[in-house]
């Protein structure tokens, strides 16, 4: 597994009625990388996250983006049976632009 989590951001200053801003623009940036969002669900153990599954083109791989507002947290992952080229050039270059919206450092 590739995690990138972007650490010491704004987004646990974050107001429950700013959500969809935040939403909003992760999903831009989405766009502007040139992905498509395939899903958008929550994950179980993490009551009240936000979690995309993004794919470009019909190509294989999976990056996944979770933004879990309750916690202020923002990661980026690619699992281990969802490696492909495209994913794993552009998962740091994801990483660096949500932290120059949001603040904070990768780790």
């Amino acid at each position: 597994m590739i995690t990138y989590e972007i650490f010491d951001s704004n987004l646990g200053n974050v107001k429950p009625m700013d959500e969809q801003f935040i939403l909003d623009e992760i999903e831009e940036l989405i766009g502007q990388f040139g992905l498509t969002i395939t899903q958008r669900t929550t994950l179980s153990t993490k009551k009240g996250c936000y979690h995309w599954h993004t794919k470009k083109e019909r190509q294989k791989g999976v990056l996944e983006v979770t933004y879990w507002p309750k916690q202020g947290r923002l990661w980026l992952e690619i699992a281990d049976n969802r490696k492909a080229e495209w994913n794993t050039k552009l998962i740091a270059e994801f990483a660096d632009e949500l932290t120059e919206r949001y603040g904070g450092r990768v780790g």
